[in-house]
Formats: structure tokens, C-alpha cells, sequence
């Protein structure tokens, strides 16, 4: 074992581009479909986070917040912290149940608090600052007074059409409600087709990462028969996916097939 281990620690730059370069083959098989390695590559990926994760759980929260200064520092109180935390798992108990009903109460109760008092911090200065100047103010003069101005019309336009879009307590039948909510969808259209965008280009950024990796990360330490090999096995996997028989098909779909309307 302990040579093994050597090899290990000795290799481990070889061994963690090659193990890198397996584990992005193995997601990037889903563009082909649904396959046993993919769904192995995924459970080893969600294993090691959940193993990670209680690491961090510990290595960084409990351990330095809960348990050092309990057992080195002499603060015994902590040692009440079980008892809630104990509650919890009350709720696997039919009988005992609503002992864990307390701390979630108290639990989902704190939470919603901080909650709230992130989203007041955050949304109403933004209230406040939806309230925009649409004349130049004292000082302001030539293109920037212009700028600005022009600025902040248009995002009260902005505004005031997708509320009016949201607001349906007022009937939308009359001409001018109607139309401020069909310039509003329009607006929203473009917000939700611009975060589209940005998540897009945000995941074929992480697969650019991934291919940039297999090509100058690991690309120098396999030889070229490798690649040609790989590109080899996948033209076949699309050739024999492409050309496979496919199953009879079942009678009612086949009747149903016939009963459409052509």
C-alpha cells in the first residue's frame, strides 16, 4: 500500500488530468443521450460533493464555531446546542413528530426574517431610486444635463409599461391600459431574452473551460493515436446509432398513426 501510495502522490499531476479529462467525456456523452457512463459520472460527481460539502461543514463552521471553543476554550454552554439540534431528526418518529415541528417553526421563523430583512435592504433603496429626475438639475448643463434627462425618461417609460403590464386591477380593455401593457411584454420579452443570453454565454463558457482543458491541459500527455482513436469510437457510436433497427412499433401507436388526419 505504502507503494502504491508513492506512485500516487509521485504521478498525481498525470493522474488528476487524465481522471479530469475521463469525467469530462463522460458529461459531454450526454450530448448523445442517456447512458450508463453519464449517470456514473454524475453520481461520482454528486458523491464527492456531498462528501466535500460535510467537510466543509465541519472543517469550517462546526469545528472552529462550535466544537473548539467548547472542548478547548472552556465554553461549556455549547454543548446545549445538541439539544435542538437533536430535535431534528424527531421527525422520522410518528409518534414524536411535533418535537421537530418546534425547531423548524423556529428554524423556517429566523430564516424568514433575515429574508425579509434582506429583501427590504435590497428592494426598497431601489423604490427610492426608481424616482428619477426628468429635468436637468441645478449644475447640469449641455450634453450631459441631455444625457441624463434622456436617461431617465426612458427608464421611467420603462417602468410605468411593465407595471401597467402587472397591474390588473384596473381593466385592460381601455386603449391606452392596453397598450402600455403590450409595450410592457415587450420590454419583459426583452429583459428575459437578454438573461437567456447571458446564461447561455455563461455555459458555453464553462464548455469552452472544459475543451480548452482537454486541449492544452491534457492534450500534451497522450499521444496522437489516442485522439485518432477516440474520433474513431465516435463516428462509429453515431454511425451504429444512426443505422440501428429500430423497435416494431406498438399496435396502438400504429393505429393511432393511421386515425391522424393527414
Amino acid at each position: 500500500m505504502h507503494g502504491i501510495g508513492s506512485v500516487i502522490i509521485s504521478h498525481k499531476e498525470i493522474i488528476g488530468l487524465w481522471a479530469g479529462a475521463i469525467c469530462t467525456l463522460a458529461i459531454f456523452s450526454l450530448l448523445y443521450k442517456e447512458n450508463p457512463v453519464y449517470r456514473l459520472a454524475e453520481h461520482v460527481f454528486i458523491g464527492l460533493a456531498m462528501g466535500y460539502g460535510v467537510f466543509i461543514t465541519w472543517s469550517e463552521v462546526l469545528q472552529p464555531k462550535w466544537w473548539d471553543p467548547m472542548v478547548n476554550k472552556g465554553q461549556w454552554w455549547w454543548a446545549l446546542a445538541i439539544t435542538p439540534g437533536l430535535m431534528y431528526y424527531f421527525i422520522y418518529s410518528k409518534h414524536n413528530v411535533w418535537i421537530s415541528r418546534i425547531i423548524l417553526g423556529a428554524t423556517f421563523g429566523f430564516f424568514s426574517g433575515l429574508a425579509f430583512q434582506g429583501f427590504a435592504n435590497t428592494y426598497i433603496p431601489m423604490v427610492g431610486a426608481s424616482f428619477k429626475p426628468l429635468a436637468p438639475t441645478p449644475g447640469e448643463a449641455g450634453i450631459g444635463a441631455f444625457s441624463s434627462v434622456f436617461n431617465n425618461v426612458i427608464f421611467v417609460v420603462v417602468l410605468v409599461a411593465v407595471m401597467g403590464y402587472f397591474f390588473f386591477s384596473i381593466d385592460h380593455s381601455a386603449r391606452s391600459v392596453r397598450h402600455t401593457a403590450a409595450l410592457g411584454r415587450w420590454f419583459l420579452m426583452f429583459a428575459f431574452g437578454a438573461m437567456f443570453g447571458a446564461t447561455v454565454m455563461a455555459r458555453m463558457a464553462l464548455f469552452i473551460g472544459r475543451v480548452d482543458f482537454l486541449r492544452t491541459d491534457f492534450a500534451p500527455f497522450v499521444p496522437a493515436w489516442f485522439w485518432y482513436v477516440a474520433i474513431g469510437l465516435v463516428i462509429a457510436a453515431v454511425l451504429m446509432y444512426l443505422t440501428w433497427p429500430k423497435p416494431p412499433t406498438k399496435p396502438e401507436e400504429a393505429d393511432a398513426e393511421e386515425a391522424a388526419p393527414s
